[in-house]
């Protein structure tokens, strides 16, 4: 079950007396508003963490009057718990038997109650009646949002964002650009490039520097057998957003002709020294994970001057591989989610553009005296060493 802090609920029923006190003073003689024995007895069962107790004593004091407050912070008790059967009969009661002032209150909690217990039409609906109320519209437009996104509709997704003010439209452009590009990609994958180009301009239109946009421009070029188009598409790709390096990498070299994947890859080496955000013994670290193992060979002589053993390439890839595996090639800069493939959104917080390529936080030692010391860099510094020590 879930478990919920007590001094939040010990607030929240605090509040419902503070709010009975104000009503009393607001509507009747000045007089003192003496609170049930029970609910002192309810709330002290909250502050010592009685939480089945607790919910016993205010569910009979639910029962025994009609105090709405009570029943909603009861309800909400019971989703917060788990108990969604329980909060979801506090709830339709209260939307069926409440007055008209409760309503849209009871509406949308028994939507979240729903949207907790996996229910998505009937939040959906509920939600959407929602969105003719003045004092529930744009919440229930960013629940509506919320679940669109996790069901990929990303048409009704648009549509929602579009329905919610100017100028929350204008602090989401670069969301409602990811929608679109989303549509980009599903009429890529059916054949439909005419329209992913419309989409794409549509895109571009709202985040004019989107990478995600511009990558979608490159699979499209791409696809129209414009190799060189498309590559060069790629190199500018890299070298403005590094961190799409090993999703880049692959597509360029699978684009280079028979004999070319060496230029190609000295290509790649030098628009990712030109970003200036990694170290060249990161750069090395990012090939080396990026690259098929045939191509192996050719890091060496993509680093130039500054290139390491072909053996420690090897090495690299090996412990890049390992690591992968292990703890993901990429990782959330918003709530640390480790991930073995790339996200335009990350899966746990759900924010957009937010992973970034592990190797990008590794401490590899002097030639990175400012990046942050991690775990997997320290695992990567260790395991280095003992492969190393092994090739000797």
């Amino acid at each position: 079950m879930i478990a919920l802090p007590a001094y939040l609920l010990a607030l929240a029923f605090a509040a419902i007396g503070v709010a009975a006190w104000l009503l009393g003073r607001l509507t009747g003689d000045r007089r003192t508003v003496r609170l049930p024995r029970d609910y002192y007895v309810g709330l002290d069962h909250l502050i010592n963490d009685r939480f089945d107790h607790a919910v016993e004593v205010f569910a009979r004091m639910a029962e025994a009057g009609d105090a709405a407050e009570i029943q909603f912070a009861l309800g909400s008790l019971f989703r917060r718990r788990g108990e969604v059967d329980r909060a979801i009969a506090v709830h339709t009661r209260l939307r069926e038997q409440g007055d008209s002032g409760l309503r849209g209150k009871a509406t949308f909690a028994l939507a979240l109650d729903y949207l907790s217990a996996g229910l998505m039409d009937r939040a959906e609906l509920l939600f959407q009646e929602l969105t003719a109320s003045a004092e529930y519209r744009h919440t229930a437009l960013d629940q509506l949002l919320r679940i669109y996104e996790s069901q990929g509709d990303w048409t009704n997704a648009l549509q929602t964002l579009q329905a919610l003010p100017s100028h929350v439209q204008a602090e989401r452009g670069r969301i409602a650009a990811h929608y679109l590009c989303e549509l980009a990609e599903q009429s890529l994958t059916q054949g439909e490039r005419d329209r992913a180009r419309e989409l794409l301009r549509q895109a571009r239109a709202r985040e004019r520097d989107l990478p995600r946009a511009h990558m979608l421009a490159a699979r499209i070029a791409e696809s129209d057998g414009a190799r060189d188009a498309a590559l060069e598409g790629y190199l500018r790709i890299v070298q403005a957003h590094p961190a799409l390096a090993l999703e880049i990498i692959p597509r360029a070299l699978a684009l280079a002709e028979t004999g070319q994947q060496p230029r190609v890859l000295a290509a790649l080496w030098e628009r990712l020294q030109r970003a200036g955000e990694t170290s060249p013994r990161q750069l090395a670290w990012l090939l080396a994970g990026a690259l098929p193992p045939a191509e192996l060979q050719h890091l060496a002589d993509a680093q130039g001057p500054q290139a390491a053993p072909a053996a420690e390439a090897y090495t690299l890839a090996l412990l890049l591989k390992r690591l992968g595996d292990g703890a993901g090639r990429y990782q959330c800069e918003e709530c640390g989610l480790h991930s073995a493939g790339w996200f335009w959104r990350c899966p746990k917080c759900r924010t957009w553009d937010s992973m970034r390529p592990a190797a990008f936080k590794w401490d590899v030692g002097p030639d990175t005296a400012g990046a942050r010391t991690s775990p997997v860099g320290k695992r990567a510094r260790d395991e280095a060493r003992n492969l190393s020590d092994v090739g000797r």
